[in-house]
């Protein structure tokens, strides 16, 4: 979290900030955003410090006083979980699956990205996290995402036979370079975007 990215979330009305992977330490980032008018919800893996933000909600398996049995899920795993829950409250399921916006089911093709970030992340591949990587290989392997086909097809990847390898040593290394070389978003936007053109475009870009 940094102070200038939520002065400018604030500038464009954003009155509720979710962080991923990060939060656990930000006390002064967090006073700021509630002195913005924001919440903040933090969803993190990082140990937390005797002293904890004073977020809206802090949500991390690694809290003292948590019961959640695993504590080796990254922090994709931790978003993954909350968006798990949120689908299965009943007040979303009353105003999204009625209109058939998000159909039964449908937090399994978010898989690819969670296994995608639990084999890059470095945590042990034990418990949740070993399934996770499994079946978000599965995913993976069908993915309808146009930044990672034109990936798969710059780096010689066969989609359908992808390994936790091509993962570590050729995957990640071009995803990490938008934040170490240029701008995190230019990853997002690759994995995110539907349109052909402009997804080929910045994997070429990540990969060069």
């Amino acid at each position: 979290m940094n102070v200038e990215a939520l002065e400018k979330l604030a500038e464009q009305g954003v009155t509720l900030v979710v962080t991923i992977d990060c939060g656990i330490s930000n006390y002064e980032e967090v006073d700021k955003a509630n002195e913005l008018g924001m919440n903040v919800i933090i969803t993190d893996h990082h140990l937390p410090k005797e002293k904890l933000p004073k977020a809206y909600a802090i949500i991390n398996h690694k809290q003292v006083d948590c019961a959640y049995p695993d504590k080796n899920l990254c922090g994709s795993g931790v978003i993954w979980k909350l968006i798990t829950a949120i689908i299965q409250n009943k007040k979303f399921q009353e105003k999204y699956n009625k209109e058939g916006k998000i159909k039964e089911g449908y937090e399994k093709w978010l898989l690819d990205m969670v296994g995608l970030a639990t084999l890059s992340d470095m945590v042990p591949l034990v418990g949740e996290n070993r399934v996770i990587a499994s079946y978000g290989l599965v995913v993976l392997r069908k993915s309808p995402r146009p930044g990672l086909h034109k990936l798969f097809q710059i780096l010689r990847v066969n989609q359908t036979d992808i390994t936790e390898d091509d993962i570590g040593f050729l995957i990640t290394p071009r995803i990490n370079a938008a934040s170490r070389m240029g701008h995190p978003k230019e990853a997002f936007d690759m994995l995110s975007s539907t349109d052909v053109t402009e997804a080929g475009a910045l994997a070429e870009h990540l990969n060069k």
